[in-house]
């Protein structure tokens, strides 16, 4: 578990790469917006979270009152053994998810969330990084 960060995974380096080739000037885990939220882009008025498929449980969305399966993503697996400790910890990330999400919105932020599966082959990561330009362009033109 030490080998565990929740900064600079190679998801999140390799996202924030694609950024600054493209031009982007941005900021990491800005600890003055809820959440610190993995890269913030004050001129699009944009936060990127780059979430994890395991930890963040990608394919499970929390309803209010527990967690409900809305897609399947071969990553987001959930371990066999100590399973209480195990659901307890993914119902909190994402119900933290929600929180931040709701809290950003409330703020007037655009959110893109991209999952660690997006990033894993050359044609899903093209076609994810045609989709992060294109609604940054879009914000960008809207300020």
């Amino acid at each position: 578990m030490s080998a565990i960060h929740s900064r600079d995974t190679l998801p999140e380096v390799v996202v924030r790469k694609m950024l600054w080739a493209n031009g982007y000037r941005f900021r990491v885990c800005d600890k003055r917006i809820v959440g610190h939220p993995d890269i913030v882009i004050s001129k699009c008025r944009a936060l990127i979270e780059v979430r994890g498929c395991f930890w963040h449980q990608h394919g499970w969305e929390w309803d209010g009152r527990k967690l409900v399966q809305t897609s399947v993503c071969p990553t987001a697996t959930r371990p066999k053994s100590n399973r209480a400790f195990w659901n307890a910890k993914f119902r909190r990330n994402v119900r933290r998810d929600a929180e931040h999400e709701k809290a950003w919105a409330d703020e007037g932020w655009n959110l893109i969330v991209i999952w660690e599966c997006a990033l894993k082959t050359t044609k899903e990561r093209e076609k994810t990084f045609a989709f992060i330009l294109k609604n940054l362009a879009k914000w960008k033109k809207s300020r």
